[in-house]
């Protein structure tokens, strides 16, 4: 049921695009701030208390709801509430139409404001840094659009999509929160990042080639002088930097006919796109030996 979910999720995702407005994160606002004025003067509640609570409630509801649409409807209810948490979890935009909007606006100011869209922050003037910036933005939106809640999604289920969903909201847009308890909400993000951005990483070996890959990914952890579960998730991106920049990317087509920083972003997406397939075709493979088992 997990690849079904996740295949027709993007496939409606793909083709109805209106679905991209109900991905709103007033509700949480609104929770933060109630949470905050009920509970707000109780010892512990700036920092490890909240962040429990706040986490907590709204996935207690979503199991309720999944036990109130399993009693209803069977398997139906709850692969109904699995498909439209998933929709909900990717994004908040599609990744896919963000970088087409990109390639496709006239070169100039709207390419730059599209691309400052997705970069989330100024363009860089450099083309070479431009260029970079926009190779480790699609891989860095790609994680947390997508492989980070399907890899939530595979391991626990609908609860664990929403709260990554929830944990991305809540480490850098929610300005409810305490500064100690987002800084709980970041470091959950980065633990919660580390084993999709690994597996990522693999996957883009396996799509392309895995030695520049492992090269830049040992390159990175010997740059950094930390152990393998230690520090932030560049290695994703140093190793995406790596197999693009370095022509290890080009593809006859499209790609080819593009110049400066659209190459990479193309290219970037093309290899977002081939890591999504491997990672469906290795669900797919789990989910028939689980049948066959």
């Amino acid at each position: 049921m997990t690849i079904i979910a996740i295949l027709l999720a993007f496939a409606l995702c793909h083709f109805v695009r209106e679905l991209g407005r109900i991905r709103k994160n007033q509700w949480l606002t609104g929770w933060v701030g109630f949470a905050n004025d009920a509970f707000g003067k109780l010892p512990g509640w700036a920092d490890i208390l909240g962040f429990i609570v706040i986490l907590a409630v709204p996935l207690i509801v979503l199991l309720l709801m999944n036990q109130v649409l399993h009693g209803a409807l069977g398997v139906t209810g709850s692969f109904l509430l699995a498909l439209g948490v998933l929709i909900y979890s990717f994004g908040p935009r599609d990744l896919d139409t963000d970088v087409a909007q990109v390639l496709e606006a006239p070169q100039g100011e709207q390419r730059d404001d599209a691309l400052a869209e997705l970069l989330d922050g100024p363009v860089p003037a450099e083309e070479e840094a431009c260029r970079a910036a926009a190779v480790e933005a699609v891989f860095q939106q790609a994680l947390r659009r997508w492989f980070g809640v399907i890899f939530w999604f595979a391991v626990l289920g609908i609860v664990g999509a929403l709260l990554y969903r929830m944990v991305d909201w809540l480490d850098s847009e929610e300005p409810k929160v305490s500064p100690e308890q987002r800084g709980r909400f970041v470091r959950l993000q980065q633990i919660m990042d580390w084993p999709a951005a690994q597996l990522m990483t693999l996957s883009l070996a396996v799509a392309t080639d895995f030695d520049s890959v492992y090269k830049a990914w040992k390159r990175y952890h010997d740059e950094q002088g930390h152990g393998l579960f230690e520090g932030d998730n560049g290695f994703l991106l140093a190793s995406a930097r790596s197999v693009v920049l370095t022509g290890h990317a080009a593809r006859d087509g499209y790609a080819d006919q593009l110049h400066g920083p659209m190459l990479g972003l193309q290219q970037a997406m093309d290899l977002v796109w081939r890591m999504l397939g491997v990672w469906l075709t290795v669900l797919a493979l789990l989910l028939l030996v689980g049948v066959l088992a």
